[in-house]
């Protein structure tokens, strides 16, 4: 009796060894891809902060030319996106919050946990059995490869 509780105590100790395993790759995955949307998003505003400076400088030459006056085309353009700016305020919930709401969501929330993509349909008894069983053999493989100790 005395075996078997040992078993079955280093049959927990390997579970919880992989499912620590298994949750630290998930989260490097998560941090992977929050990294790059905020470079991605970094590396945007740059540029388009950069496209707007000469395009806005263009627009004003060329209003400048249409008006005849360089100042009143300054301040025309610069009219002009200040209501793009209190346009995008008021449709930010739209426009940035919905659909980072729907990104996050889907990227947290819809992904299969590990019981779902490792067990198929069936008894329950038995789907953990093969779970745990599957866990102690790549446990197993990985110290007779001279993983960590």
């Amino acid at each position: 009796m005395g075996g078997n509780v040992n078993r079955v105590g280093e049959d927990i100790r390997r579970l919880a060894y992989r499912v620590e395993r298994y949750l630290r790759l998930e989260a490097t995955e998560r941090l992977t891809l929050v990294t790059s949307y905020v470079i991605l998003a970094a590396i945007t505003l740059a540029l388009a902060t950069s496209a707007i400076f000469f395009l806005s400088t263009g627009l004003v030459k060329t209003i400048a030319v249409v008006t005849g006056n360089e100042t009143l085309s300054y301040y025309i353009v610069g009219a002009f996106l200040l209501l793009l700016i209190v346009v995008a305020f008021l449709l930010k919930k739209p426009l940035v919050e919905n659909p980072l709401v729907r990104m996050y969501s889907e990227q947290l929330l819809n992904t299969p946990s590990l019981t779902e993509q490792v067990m198929p349909r069936g008894s329950k008894e038995e789907q953990i059995r093969k779970l745990a069983e599957s866990l102690v053999q790549e446990l197993d493989d990985y110290d007779e490869e001279g993983g960590e100790e």
